[in-house]
């Protein structure tokens, strides 16, 4: 499902790629989910939490890289 990326970095349709694959992976984890009785709103809802919970950990991580400045 996640492949490597076949755009060089900067290059600008390696935005467009991930895009998709993240599209991708979002969409059949829904459909998952609603199998399971889930409602959409209210699994996309946990996935970005957990996003935003992930996207904390790297800042905090950077920061103790960075000595906490």
């Amino acid at each position: 499902m996640i492949v490597p990326p076949s755009n060089q970095p900067g290059s600008p349709g390696r935005r467009d790629e991930l895009d998709l694959i993240v599209d991708y992976a979002v969409q059949l984890l829904v459909e998952e989910a609603h199998l399971v009785a889930r409602t959409r709103a209210g699994f996309l809802t946990g996935i970005l939490d957990a996003a935003n919970d992930r996207l904390s950990e790297i800042e905090e991580e950077s920061e103790l890289e960075d000595g906490g400045n």
